[in-house]
């Protein structure tokens, strides 16, 4: 079976994803993207994936417009993010064209009547039946609800669990550093929680600042919770193989994910109408996790993370996976659940294979 997959904005990761879920299901993937993406793919090298990238300056619609030939002989086409660019290839849609998937990330914004909301224009030609909506977590999906009748998982194991013998431990908050994850919670937790320690702890803060205030929230905490706690941030986007570095060597990871994000005026829902990105670092590197308790995960998941709902019960769990080195005895405890997990991803695939 021939799948392609269009990735024109910048979300390598899912890409990725779905591009090693097509592979492990037995298709034949075409990547039509970027060359962001593509550099950043670590999936690249693989034999059985064919890469078709846009050159820089080219316009997006006169790129797909070259590579018609090679979209129109596919079986399935997925949009891995909507963008307005998409519009020619999703019109004139008929029964002999490839099947058309379009991954929805912010199922509100995405069926909002604002026209003037990014990607209106490709939004508009989805709901209207160009290309069939695909929602990026089996949890998002409701009954009866034809925008939630379908969906894949994007989180997909990659790497198994590793453990570590050294004298510090070391944790990542992975992700940019803005309003969508509550990095004020987990500098107020890591301050109560430094005097408590037993052991060192490295946390790294995974991602750029996007505020000047953030920046100078971690170098105030800095001073606050040292010397048993050393705080690591960037100043700057974290390249793809360097964040991947630092995640296969991580202990456990910290994702303070917002329950609600607004954008352009539209609320979404983590875990409702939308998904962080930050379940696929903990799916594909085995990391156990502390998260808030909101957030509804795979039961096959579930055992990987603690659940916190404050400052106070974050700062304990902290204090217990450092002290307690629970977090390896949850790496060692995923492994079933991984594979388990991993069976549901490509299932799903798989179903939506099946289907036009």
């Amino acid at each position: 079976m021939k799948i392609g997959l269009i990735e024109l904005s910048a979300h390598s990761e899912v890409l990725d994803s779905l591009l090693r879920q097509a592979i492990d299901v037995g298709a034949s993937p075409t990547v039509y993207t970027n060359p962001f993406c593509a550099e950043s793919s670590t999936a690249a090298a693989s034999a059985a994936v064919e890469w078709k990238v846009c050159p820089p300056g080219l316009p997006y619609a006169e790129f797909l417009a070259e590579c018609g030939p090679s979209l129109g002989s596919q079986d399935h086409l997925f949009i891995v993010t909507p963008v307005d660019s998409l519009c020619g290839v999703l019109s004139g849609a008929s029964a002999m064209t490839p099947a058309r998937h379009c991954l929805v990330h912010n199922l509100n914004t995405f069926v909002s009547s604002d026209g003037d909301r990014p990607s209106a224009a490709v939004a508009k030609l989805v709901l209207e039946g160009a290309a069939e909506v695909l929602l990026p977590d089996l949890r998002l999906r409701r009954t009866g609800d034809p925008l939630r009748s379908r969906a894949v998982n994007i989180a997909y194991p990659q790497h198994p669990p590793s453990e570590f013998v050294r004298d510090e431990v070391r944790c990542c908050i992975p992700g940019r550093m803005y309003s969508g994850r509550d990095h004020a919670e987990v500098l107020s937790a890591l301050e109560i929680a430094a005097p408590r320690l037993t052991k060192r702890l490295r946390v790294e803060f995974l991602g750029e600042h996007s505020t000047e205030e953030t920046e100078a929230a971690v170098a105030a905490a800095r001073k606050a919770v040292a010397p048993s706690v050393e705080l690591r941030d960037h100043p700057g986007y974290v390249a793809q193989e360097e964040f991947d570095r630092t995640l296969a060597e991580a202990d456990f990871l910290i994702l303070p994910v917002s329950e609600y994000l607004t954008r352009n005026g539209i609320v979404e829902t983590r875990g409702q109408t939308c998904v962080t990105g930050n379940i696929n670092d903990m799916v594909r590197f085995g990391l156990p996790s502390l998260m808030p308790a909101f957030y509804p995960l795979s039961e096959y998941t579930e055992g990987m993370t603690a659940r916190y709902g404050g400052i106070p019960s974050l700062a304990d769990l902290i204090v217990s996976w450092v002290n307690t080195g629970e977090f390896n005895r949850r790496k060692r405890a995923a492994v079933p659940g991984l594979e388990a997990y991993r069976a549901e991803c490509l299932s799903a695939l798989r179903d939506q294979l099946t289907r036009r």
